[in-house]
């Protein structure tokens, strides 16, 4: 799946918003009470302040996909097993 462009998102997201507000305002006047179930239409209102929310632009590669700049590749690690001869003093 492509990622949309900031701006289509936020179409996207606010068109979302309102029709989930249409939608629960139609069930609340049909079937309940606004006065008292008034607090679910905070949850289109919340959506659609995250659909606004400042996006990364397009070209930007998210975090996980990032890598970091290559190191050194000159150096040489020292050996995991050493052999009889690996200089180290004492009794054995």
């Amino acid at each position: 799946m492509t990622r949309r462009d900031p701006r289509g998102a936020r179409v996207l997201g606010l068109w979302t918003a309102v029709w989930l507000a249409v939608f629960l305002v139609a069930g609340l006047l049909w079937l309940g009470d606004l006065s008292l179930q008034w607090p679910v239409l905070l949850v289109p209102v919340l959506w659609a302040v995250i659909c606004l929310r400042p996006r990364r632009s397009r070209d930007r590669a998210p975090a996980w996909e990032r890598r970091p700049p290559p190191g050194r590749a000159d150096t040489v690690e020292r050996p995991a097993v050493r052999g009889p001869g690996d200089g180290r003093r004492g009794p054995r």
